[in-house]
């Protein structure tokens, strides 16, 4: 067997290769980071202003202070036609702060013991039966599956 000699040239020159390609995946790393939390900065501000729209009737507005006041599950009962409009408006505030916590879950910018109180909120929303078809618009198809594997209440729909 032949004895061949690496020169100490050689070895620097590997290691400096090595160096650069480590600094490359760190790097490559470091940008893929940066574009989740640009994603997540978007769909935050596209959330606030579409709540912020949905919200401006419901400021001063004394029904909305008292829909909020109640429970607006299914044991709430809407006698006319300004409480209906203003529960489905909170109900789709709620959807629209709720979705966006599941995206940014998604991209993993939450940590699973903080999403746990979003989660059990997420289920409690989906399973009032008169805020279901409202959900099921509103949300995209990956939280929505996740909702129905997770709901125990049977809507009938």
């Amino acid at each position: 067997m032949k004895n061949i000699k690496v020169s100490f040239d050689t070895w620097i020159q590997l290691l400096g290769m090595l160096g650069v390609l480590g600094g490359l995946v760190f790097v490559g790393l470091e940008m893929q980071q940066s574009q989740r939390i640009a994603i997540a900065g978007q769909l935050q501000a596209r959330s606030d202003a579409i709540m912020n729209y949905w919200s401006a009737p419901l400021d001063g507005n004394e029904t909305a202070l008292y829909v909020l006041e109640q429970n607006i599950g299914d044991d709430f009962i809407i006698t006319n036609e300004e409480e209906r409009a203003v529960w489905s408006l909170i109900t789709r505030i709620r959807i629209l702060s709720l979705n966006n916590a599941w995206r940014q879950y998604g991209l993993g910018l939450i940590p699973s013991e903080t999403f746990e109180g979003t989660r059990s909120s997420m289920l409690r929303l989906y399973s009032t039966c008169r805020a279901r078809p409202l959900v099921v618009r509103a949300v995209p198809e990956d939280f929505l599956q996740y909702l129905q594997a997770n709901s125990a209440v049977d809507c009938g729909d």
